[in-house]
């Protein structure tokens, strides 16, 4: 599951043409990260959660990229929104 997300949003945030709508697609991504996370106990989903959103924001500092950093970071705060709650 890690590594599926990691990859849609690595896809978004490459886009060498990106879309005006790519905040809409990141949301739709987070949204079904949401609906495969529920599937998991809630202490891995927050694991989950939180190994995506260090991995992005380490991502997003190194970067030169403009619009990766943006998605990179808007994945980050989307993710830690919808993240599970503690046990």
């Amino acid at each position: 599951m890690y590594g599926r997300y990691r990859r849609l949003v690595e896809e978004l945030s490459t886009n060498k043409l990106p879309s005006v709508d790519w905040f809409e697609e990141l949301k739709a991504v987070v949204l079904r990260f949401d609906l495969d996370a529920n599937n998991l106990d809630r202490s891995s989903a927050r694991f989950l959660c939180d190994e995506l959103c260090e991995q992005f924001e380490q991502e997003a500092v190194q970067t030169d990229d403009g619009h990766r950093r943006k998605v990179l970071m808007a994945a980050t705060k989307l993710l830690e929104l919808h993240r599970p709650a503690a046990d």
